[in-house]
Protein backbone atom coordinates (compact mmCIF):
# COMPACT_ATOMS: atom_id res chain seq x y z
CA UNK A 1 0.00 0.00 0.00
CA UNK A 2 1.37 2.30 -0.35
CA UNK A 3 0.31 5.32 -1.88
CA UNK A 4 1.00 8.83 -0.76
CA UNK A 5 1.70 6.55 2.62
CA UNK A 6 4.41 3.94 3.46
CA UNK A 7 2.53 2.21 6.00
CA UNK A 8 -1.43 1.43 5.17
CA UNK A 9 -2.68 -0.10 8.06
CA UNK A 10 -6.47 -0.74 8.28
CA UNK A 11 -8.84 -0.26 11.18
CA UNK A 12 -12.06 -2.17 9.67
CA UNK A 13 -15.30 -0.94 9.90
CA UNK A 14 -17.98 -2.74 8.06
CA UNK A 15 -19.69 -1.24 5.26
CA UNK A 16 -18.34 1.70 6.13
CA UNK A 17 -17.69 4.54 3.81
CA UNK A 18 -14.67 4.30 2.03
CA UNK A 19 -12.54 7.08 1.61
CA UNK A 20 -9.46 7.21 0.66
CA UNK A 21 -6.49 10.30 0.15
CA UNK A 22 -2.96 9.61 -0.72
CA UNK A 23 -1.60 6.45 -0.94
CA UNK A 24 0.71 4.23 1.21
CA UNK A 25 1.41 5.48 4.85
CA UNK A 26 -0.21 5.48 8.09
CA UNK A 27 1.40 6.15 11.13
CA UNK A 28 0.42 3.47 13.49
CA UNK A 29 -0.97 -0.15 13.76
CA UNK A 30 -4.53 0.10 14.87
CA UNK A 31 -5.95 -3.01 16.84
CA UNK A 32 -8.17 -4.42 13.60
CA UNK A 33 -11.88 -5.90 14.43
CA UNK A 34 -14.12 -7.65 12.78
CA UNK A 35 -18.26 -7.70 12.79
CA UNK A 36 -20.14 -10.63 11.46
CA UNK A 37 -21.15 -10.78 7.60
CA UNK A 38 -25.38 -10.53 7.81
CA UNK A 39 -26.47 -13.67 5.65
CA UNK A 40 -26.73 -13.01 1.55
CA UNK A 41 -29.00 -14.16 -0.54
CA UNK A 42 -27.94 -16.75 -2.78
CA UNK A 43 -27.17 -16.03 -6.59
CA UNK A 44 -27.04 -18.39 -9.66
CA UNK A 45 -23.62 -20.21 -10.28
CA UNK A 46 -21.83 -19.06 -13.28
CA UNK A 47 -21.20 -21.59 -15.79
CA UNK A 48 -19.08 -24.04 -14.93
CA UNK A 49 -15.67 -23.70 -16.71
CA UNK A 50 -12.17 -26.81 -17.22
CA UNK A 51 -10.19 -26.96 -14.28
CA UNK A 52 -7.49 -25.91 -16.39
CA UNK A 53 -9.19 -22.16 -16.76
CA UNK A 54 -9.49 -21.83 -12.60
CA UNK A 55 -7.34 -19.53 -10.62
CA UNK A 56 -4.09 -21.99 -9.76
CA UNK A 57 -2.70 -20.30 -6.17
CA UNK A 58 0.18 -22.59 -6.67
CA UNK A 59 1.68 -20.82 -9.44
CA UNK A 60 0.29 -17.64 -8.20
CA UNK A 61 2.75 -18.41 -5.60
CA UNK A 62 5.66 -19.00 -8.21
CA UNK A 63 4.81 -15.79 -9.23
CA UNK A 64 5.71 -14.18 -5.95
CA UNK A 65 8.47 -16.04 -5.56
CA UNK A 66 9.66 -15.09 -8.99
CA UNK A 67 9.61 -11.12 -7.87
CA UNK A 68 10.38 -10.96 -4.14
CA UNK A 69 13.30 -13.92 -4.26
CA UNK A 70 14.28 -14.12 -7.46
CA UNK A 71 14.59 -9.97 -8.40
CA UNK A 72 14.09 -9.09 -4.90
CA UNK A 73 13.06 -4.97 -4.12
CA UNK A 74 11.85 -3.36 -7.04
CA UNK A 75 11.88 0.24 -6.06
CA UNK A 76 10.85 2.10 -9.45
CA UNK A 77 14.01 3.64 -11.54
CA UNK A 78 16.03 0.38 -10.11
CA UNK A 79 17.40 -2.04 -12.39
CA UNK A 80 15.22 -4.96 -10.90
CA UNK A 81 12.43 -2.73 -10.81
CA UNK A 82 13.37 -3.06 -14.49
CA UNK A 83 13.72 -6.81 -14.57
CA UNK A 84 10.01 -7.00 -12.69
CA UNK A 85 8.78 -5.29 -15.55
CA UNK A 86 10.43 -7.80 -18.22
CA UNK A 87 9.19 -10.98 -16.53
CA UNK A 88 5.64 -9.29 -16.26
CA UNK A 89 5.70 -8.10 -19.80
CA UNK A 90 6.69 -12.08 -20.91
CA UNK A 91 3.66 -13.83 -18.19
CA UNK A 92 1.55 -11.42 -20.61
CA UNK A 93 2.61 -12.02 -23.68
CA UNK A 94 2.60 -15.89 -23.07
CA UNK A 95 -0.80 -15.27 -21.75
CA UNK A 96 -2.33 -14.15 -25.24
CA UNK A 97 -2.51 -10.68 -23.98
CA UNK A 98 -1.51 -7.23 -26.18
CA UNK A 99 1.40 -6.33 -24.44
CA UNK A 100 2.60 -2.51 -24.14
CA UNK A 101 4.88 -0.44 -22.05
CA UNK A 102 3.37 3.06 -20.72
CA UNK A 103 5.84 5.31 -20.13
CA UNK A 104 5.66 8.36 -17.85
CA UNK A 105 8.99 10.07 -15.97
CA UNK A 106 8.36 11.14 -12.21
CA UNK A 107 10.93 12.94 -9.95
CA UNK A 108 12.68 10.25 -8.14
CA UNK A 109 14.15 10.87 -4.65
CA UNK A 110 17.61 8.85 -3.71
CA UNK A 111 19.25 7.91 -0.76
CA UNK A 112 22.95 7.89 -1.11
CA UNK A 113 24.02 7.44 2.31
CA UNK A 114 22.19 8.17 6.33
CA UNK A 115 23.69 7.68 8.97
CA UNK A 116 23.11 8.23 12.34
CA UNK A 117 25.55 7.83 15.46
CA UNK A 118 25.06 8.47 18.89
CA UNK A 119 28.11 10.50 20.20
CA UNK A 120 27.02 11.00 24.12
CA UNK A 121 27.27 9.33 26.73
CA UNK A 122 28.45 6.55 24.55
CA UNK A 123 29.75 6.10 20.91
CA UNK A 124 27.23 3.85 18.77
CA UNK A 125 25.76 3.74 15.26
CA UNK A 126 21.98 3.78 15.19
CA UNK A 127 19.22 1.85 12.69
CA UNK A 128 18.40 4.79 10.71
CA UNK A 129 16.52 5.44 7.50
CA UNK A 130 16.11 8.95 6.07
CA UNK A 131 12.21 9.34 4.63
CA UNK A 132 11.67 9.40 1.37
CA UNK A 133 11.83 13.63 0.68
CA UNK A 134 14.08 14.36 2.98
CA UNK A 135 16.31 16.95 2.18
CA UNK A 136 20.03 16.68 2.53
CA UNK A 137 21.95 17.25 6.03
CA UNK A 138 24.45 16.63 8.34
CA UNK A 139 24.14 17.84 11.80
CA UNK A 140 25.92 17.30 15.29
CA UNK A 141 23.86 18.27 18.42
CA UNK A 142 22.14 17.69 21.93
CA UNK A 143 18.86 15.24 21.80
CA UNK A 144 15.98 16.99 22.58
CA UNK A 145 12.93 14.52 23.55
CA UNK A 146 9.51 16.07 22.40
CA UNK A 147 6.49 13.93 24.20
CA UNK A 148 3.02 13.39 22.64
CA UNK A 149 2.67 13.21 18.93
CA UNK A 150 4.94 15.99 17.84
CA UNK A 151 2.03 18.27 17.86
CA UNK A 152 2.80 22.13 17.97
CA UNK A 153 1.27 22.18 21.49
CA UNK A 154 4.30 19.25 22.21
CA UNK A 155 7.11 21.21 20.52
CA UNK A 156 5.94 24.07 22.76
CA UNK A 157 6.54 22.13 25.68
CA UNK A 158 10.76 21.91 25.00
CA UNK A 159 13.09 23.72 23.77
CA UNK A 160 14.19 22.53 20.55
CA UNK A 161 16.00 25.56 18.60
CA UNK A 162 19.45 24.59 17.41
CA UNK A 163 19.02 20.42 18.43
CA UNK A 164 17.93 17.32 17.14
CA UNK A 165 14.53 16.82 17.86
CA UNK A 166 13.45 12.80 19.08
CA UNK A 167 10.04 12.24 18.27
CA UNK A 168 7.75 8.91 18.57
CA UNK A 169 5.97 8.03 15.11
CA UNK A 170 2.33 7.84 15.37
CA UNK A 171 -1.37 9.96 14.68
CA UNK A 172 0.56 12.77 12.40
CA UNK A 173 2.14 12.81 9.44
CA UNK A 174 5.50 12.54 9.40
CA UNK A 175 5.62 16.29 6.96
CA UNK A 176 3.06 17.53 10.20
CA UNK A 177 5.61 16.66 12.28
CA UNK A 178 8.59 17.91 10.49
CA UNK A 179 6.65 21.20 10.13
CA UNK A 180 5.98 21.70 13.60
CA UNK A 181 9.53 20.88 14.57
CA UNK A 182 11.13 23.19 11.82
CA UNK A 183 9.22 25.84 13.21
CA UNK A 184 10.61 26.23 16.46
CA UNK A 185 14.22 26.19 15.33
CA UNK A 186 14.91 21.76 15.10
CA UNK A 187 18.01 20.95 12.96
CA UNK A 188 16.66 17.90 12.25
CA UNK A 189 13.80 15.51 13.20
CA UNK A 190 14.55 11.92 14.36
CA UNK A 191 11.03 9.48 14.17
CA UNK A 192 11.24 6.26 16.00
CA UNK A 193 9.25 3.72 15.32
CA UNK A 194 6.85 2.10 17.59
CA UNK A 195 7.55 -1.15 16.80
CA UNK A 196 10.48 -2.75 17.16
CA UNK A 197 12.14 -2.89 13.79
CA UNK A 198 13.43 0.14 11.08
CA UNK A 199 10.57 1.44 9.04
CA UNK A 200 10.17 3.47 5.61
CA UNK A 201 8.03 6.34 5.42
CA UNK A 202 7.20 9.28 2.90
CA UNK A 203 7.15 12.75 3.04
CA UNK A 204 4.12 14.14 1.32
CA UNK A 205 4.85 17.98 1.85
CA UNK A 206 8.15 19.83 1.72
CA UNK A 207 10.42 20.02 4.71
CA UNK A 208 12.67 22.49 5.57
CA UNK A 209 15.25 20.10 8.12
CA UNK A 210 16.04 16.05 7.49
CA UNK A 211 13.71 13.78 8.86
CA UNK A 212 14.80 10.37 9.54
CA UNK A 213 13.55 7.36 10.65
CA UNK A 214 14.27 4.83 13.96
CA UNK A 215 14.04 1.11 14.37
CA UNK A 216 11.99 1.25 17.97
CA UNK A 217 15.02 -0.68 18.94
CA UNK A 218 17.43 2.46 18.74
CA UNK A 219 14.19 4.49 19.94
CA UNK A 220 14.09 2.69 22.86
CA UNK A 221 17.91 3.01 23.42
CA UNK A 222 18.43 6.72 22.98
CA UNK A 223 15.02 6.92 25.71
CA UNK A 224 17.02 5.47 27.95
CA UNK A 225 20.40 7.26 27.67
CA UNK A 226 17.98 10.58 27.88
CA UNK A 227 16.65 9.39 31.27
CA UNK A 228 19.90 9.38 32.68
CA UNK A 229 21.36 12.75 31.24
CA UNK A 230 22.15 14.76 27.68
CA UNK A 231 22.31 13.31 24.90
CA UNK A 232 24.14 14.35 21.92
CA UNK A 233 23.89 12.71 18.18
CA UNK A 234 24.94 13.16 14.91
CA UNK A 235 23.72 12.41 11.72
CA UNK A 236 24.95 13.01 8.17
CA UNK A 237 22.40 12.24 4.87
CA UNK A 238 23.08 12.60 1.51
CA UNK A 239 19.84 12.43 -0.19
CA UNK A 240 19.03 13.86 -4.40
CA UNK A 241 16.13 14.49 -7.03
CA UNK A 242 16.83 12.90 -9.85
CA UNK A 243 14.77 12.86 -12.92
CA UNK A 244 13.16 9.02 -13.62
CA UNK A 245 10.94 6.76 -16.37
CA UNK A 246 8.63 4.97 -14.90
CA UNK A 247 6.85 2.00 -16.85
CA UNK A 248 3.00 0.46 -16.71
CA UNK A 249 3.12 -3.25 -17.77
CA UNK A 250 -0.60 -3.63 -20.00
CA UNK A 251 -1.78 -6.55 -21.36
CA UNK A 252 -5.04 -6.42 -23.00
CA UNK A 253 -7.48 -9.39 -23.85
CA UNK A 254 -9.55 -7.43 -26.17
CA UNK A 255 -13.54 -8.52 -26.15
CA UNK A 256 -16.85 -8.07 -27.89
CA UNK A 257 -17.75 -5.11 -26.76
CA UNK A 258 -15.48 -1.77 -25.89
CA UNK A 259 -16.73 -1.97 -22.40
CA UNK A 260 -13.65 -2.32 -20.55
CA UNK A 261 -12.72 -3.94 -17.18
CA UNK A 262 -9.45 -3.16 -15.45
CA UNK A 263 -7.72 -5.30 -12.97
CA UNK A 264 -4.63 -3.56 -11.50
CA UNK A 265 -1.93 -3.95 -9.08
CA UNK A 266 1.65 -2.49 -8.34
CA UNK A 267 4.82 -4.26 -9.30
CA UNK A 268 7.08 -1.52 -7.82
CA UNK A 269 8.38 -2.24 -3.74
CA UNK A 270 9.95 -0.45 -1.17
CA UNK A 271 13.55 -0.24 -1.32
CA UNK A 272 13.40 -1.28 2.48
CA UNK A 273 13.04 -5.27 1.33
CA UNK A 274 11.52 -7.41 -1.13
CA UNK A 275 7.90 -6.41 -0.69
CA UNK A 276 6.71 -9.86 -0.79
CA UNK A 277 3.33 -9.13 0.41
CA UNK A 278 3.56 -5.01 -0.65
CA UNK A 279 3.06 -6.05 -3.33
CA UNK A 280 4.32 -9.31 -5.55
CA UNK A 281 1.06 -10.77 -3.72
CA UNK A 282 -1.15 -8.79 -5.82
CA UNK A 283 0.93 -8.90 -9.08
CA UNK A 284 0.98 -12.23 -8.42
CA UNK A 285 -2.36 -12.54 -8.24
CA UNK A 286 -3.32 -10.02 -11.25
CA UNK A 287 -1.12 -12.69 -13.70
CA UNK A 288 -2.40 -15.85 -12.74
CA UNK A 289 -5.93 -13.89 -13.75
CA UNK A 290 -4.94 -12.73 -16.95
CA UNK A 291 -3.80 -16.88 -17.89
CA UNK A 292 -7.18 -17.82 -16.91
CA UNK A 293 -8.83 -14.95 -18.53
CA UNK A 294 -6.33 -15.59 -21.42
CA UNK A 295 -7.16 -19.70 -21.83
CA UNK A 296 -10.98 -18.85 -22.26
CA UNK A 297 -13.17 -18.21 -25.30
CA UNK A 298 -13.56 -14.13 -25.72
CA UNK A 299 -15.03 -12.35 -23.22
CA UNK A 300 -17.98 -9.74 -23.59
CA UNK A 301 -15.74 -7.56 -22.05
CA UNK A 302 -12.43 -5.62 -23.24
CA UNK A 303 -10.24 -6.82 -19.85
CA UNK A 304 -7.20 -4.96 -18.98
CA UNK A 305 -4.37 -6.49 -17.41
CA UNK A 306 -1.59 -3.71 -15.70
CA UNK A 307 1.06 -4.01 -13.71
CA UNK A 308 1.33 -0.39 -12.07
CA UNK A 309 4.99 1.45 -11.29
CA UNK A 310 5.80 3.91 -8.32
CA UNK A 311 2.73 3.48 -6.67
CA UNK A 312 5.02 3.55 -3.61
CA UNK A 313 6.11 7.32 -4.86
CA UNK A 314 2.36 8.20 -4.62
CA UNK A 315 -0.04 6.28 -7.10
CA UNK A 316 2.26 7.52 -9.95
CA UNK A 317 1.59 4.64 -13.00
CA UNK A 318 -2.16 4.79 -12.06
CA UNK A 319 -2.42 8.46 -12.47
CA UNK A 320 -0.36 8.53 -15.14
CA UNK A 321 -2.74 5.98 -17.21
CA UNK A 322 -5.67 7.63 -15.85
CA UNK A 323 -4.75 11.32 -17.22
CA UNK A 324 -3.78 9.42 -20.45
CA UNK A 325 -7.42 7.99 -20.73
CA UNK A 326 -9.93 9.54 -23.17
CA UNK A 327 -13.62 11.01 -21.95
CA UNK A 328 -14.93 8.07 -24.23
CA UNK A 329 -12.20 5.51 -22.88
CA UNK A 330 -13.25 6.74 -18.86
CA UNK A 331 -17.12 6.38 -19.93
CA UNK A 332 -16.23 2.68 -21.29
CA UNK A 333 -14.66 1.73 -18.10
CA UNK A 334 -17.41 -0.32 -16.28
CA UNK A 335 -14.76 -1.26 -13.38
CA UNK A 336 -11.32 -1.45 -11.62
CA UNK A 337 -10.31 -4.44 -9.54
CA UNK A 338 -7.28 -3.76 -7.61
CA UNK A 339 -4.93 -6.26 -6.10
CA UNK A 340 -2.37 -4.74 -3.43
CA UNK A 341 -1.05 -6.42 -0.02
CA UNK A 342 -3.29 -9.33 -0.16
CA UNK A 343 -0.94 -12.81 0.28
CA UNK A 344 0.17 -12.17 4.00
CA UNK A 345 -1.19 -11.01 7.22
CA UNK A 346 -4.20 -12.08 9.08
CA UNK A 347 -7.77 -11.53 9.55
CA UNK A 348 -10.16 -11.74 6.72
CA UNK A 349 -9.93 -10.83 2.92
CA UNK A 350 -11.05 -7.37 2.95
CA UNK A 351 -12.93 -6.32 -0.53
CA UNK A 352 -12.92 -2.76 0.20
CA UNK A 353 -15.88 -0.67 -1.96
CA UNK A 354 -19.04 0.48 -2.01
CA UNK A 355 -20.47 0.55 -4.95
CA UNK A 356 -21.79 -2.22 -6.62
CA UNK A 357 -18.91 -3.91 -7.58
CA UNK A 358 -17.86 -3.91 -4.00
CA UNK A 359 -20.85 -5.41 -3.64
CA UNK A 360 -20.91 -8.17 -6.21
CA UNK A 361 -17.33 -9.23 -4.77
CA UNK A 362 -18.10 -9.31 -1.03
CA UNK A 363 -21.32 -11.53 -2.41
CA UNK A 364 -19.20 -13.77 -4.90
CA UNK A 365 -16.75 -14.32 -1.57
CA UNK A 366 -19.80 -15.45 0.38
CA UNK A 367 -21.13 -17.99 -2.78
CA UNK A 368 -17.65 -19.03 -2.34
CA UNK A 369 -17.60 -20.08 1.51
CA UNK A 370 -14.97 -16.99 1.89
CA UNK A 371 -14.70 -15.04 4.99
CA UNK A 372 -14.70 -11.07 3.81
CA UNK A 373 -15.05 -7.46 4.97
CA UNK A 374 -15.67 -4.19 3.58
CA UNK A 375 -13.67 -1.57 5.53
CA UNK A 376 -11.80 1.97 5.59
CA UNK A 377 -8.31 2.80 5.64
CA UNK A 378 -7.16 5.91 7.07
CA UNK A 379 -7.14 9.28 5.36
CA UNK A 380 -3.76 8.93 4.34
CA UNK A 381 -3.64 5.38 3.44
CA UNK A 382 -4.46 4.17 -0.38
CA UNK A 383 -3.84 2.27 -3.25
CA UNK A 384 -4.13 2.28 -6.93
CA UNK A 385 -7.80 1.96 -7.15
CA UNK A 386 -7.65 5.83 -6.13
CA UNK A 387 -7.09 6.79 -8.98
CA UNK A 388 -9.87 5.27 -10.77
CA UNK A 389 -12.01 6.19 -8.01
CA UNK A 390 -11.45 10.07 -8.19
CA UNK A 391 -12.93 9.81 -11.83
CA UNK A 392 -15.91 8.15 -11.04
CA UNK A 393 -14.88 4.21 -11.58
CA UNK A 394 -16.51 1.94 -9.50
CA UNK A 395 -14.02 0.01 -7.68
CA UNK A 396 -12.97 -2.92 -5.43
CA UNK A 397 -9.90 -2.84 -3.32
CA UNK A 398 -8.59 -6.48 -2.69
CA UNK A 399 -6.47 -6.54 0.60
CA UNK A 400 -5.79 -7.85 3.86
CA UNK A 401 -4.62 -6.60 7.34
CA UNK A 402 -0.74 -6.44 7.31
CA UNK A 403 1.71 -4.75 9.61
CA UNK A 404 5.11 -5.86 7.64
CA UNK A 405 5.16 -3.71 4.91
CA UNK A 406 7.68 -1.52 3.94
CA UNK A 407 10.03 -3.77 6.21
CA UNK A 408 13.00 -5.75 5.09
CA UNK A 409 10.60 -8.66 7.11
CA UNK A 410 7.85 -8.23 3.83
CA UNK A 411 9.41 -11.91 2.81
CA UNK A 412 7.98 -14.40 0.73
CA UNK A 413 7.51 -16.98 3.65
CA UNK A 414 4.82 -14.22 4.92
CA UNK A 415 2.74 -15.38 1.64
CA UNK A 416 0.34 -18.20 2.17
CA UNK A 417 -0.86 -19.52 -0.56
CA UNK A 418 -4.75 -20.11 1.00
CA UNK A 419 -4.50 -15.86 0.59
CA UNK A 420 -3.91 -16.05 -2.81
CA UNK A 421 -6.40 -18.46 -3.34
CA UNK A 422 -9.16 -16.70 -1.86
CA UNK A 423 -8.47 -13.48 -3.22
CA UNK A 424 -8.28 -15.16 -6.62
CA UNK A 425 -11.56 -16.99 -7.11
CA UNK A 426 -13.05 -13.96 -5.48
CA UNK A 427 -11.78 -12.30 -8.67
CA UNK A 428 -12.07 -14.79 -10.90
CA UNK A 429 -16.18 -15.10 -10.02
CA UNK A 430 -16.26 -11.04 -10.07
CA UNK A 431 -15.15 -11.10 -13.48
CA UNK A 432 -17.38 -13.60 -14.57
CA UNK A 433 -20.59 -12.09 -13.53
CA UNK A 434 -19.66 -8.99 -14.34
CA UNK A 435 -18.67 -9.80 -18.37
CA UNK A 436 -21.78 -12.65 -18.37
CA UNK A 437 -23.94 -9.20 -17.84
CA UNK A 438 -24.22 -6.11 -20.01
CA UNK A 439 -23.84 -2.71 -17.23
CA UNK A 440 -27.71 -2.04 -17.84
CA UNK A 441 -28.08 -5.77 -16.89
CA UNK A 442 -29.91 -6.59 -13.87
CA UNK A 443 -29.44 -9.59 -13.36
CA UNK A 444 -26.42 -8.29 -10.93
CA UNK A 445 -28.90 -6.65 -8.77
CA UNK A 446 -27.99 -7.89 -5.48
CA UNK A 447 -30.88 -8.43 -2.18
CA UNK A 448 -29.65 -5.75 0.89
CA UNK A 449 -27.93 -8.36 2.41
CA UNK A 450 -25.33 -8.12 -0.17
Amino acid sequence: MKRFAMARYVSLIILSALWFLAACASQAVPTVTVAPLPTATPTAEPTPVSRAANFDAARAFEHARKLAVDLGSRAAGTEGNASAANYIAREFEADGLQVTRQPFTFESWQDHGTTVRLLAPETKTLQAQALEYSPSGKVESALVLVPGIGSRDDFAKVNARGKIALVKRGTLPFAVKAANAAEVGAKALLIYNDQPQIFTGVLHERVEIPVIGLSGASGAELLQALSAGAVRVQLDSATAMERRTGYNIIGTLPGASAETIVLGGHYDSVSAGPGAGDNASGTATLLELARVMGARPKPQHTLVFIAFDAEELGLLGSRAYVENLSDAQLAATRAMLNFDMLGAGGGPLLLMGDGKVGLLARASAQQLGIDARNGSLPANASSDHESFARRGIDTVFFMRDYNLLHTPDDTIDQIRPEFLDEAGRVAQRVLERLDAAPRSDSSLRLSPSE
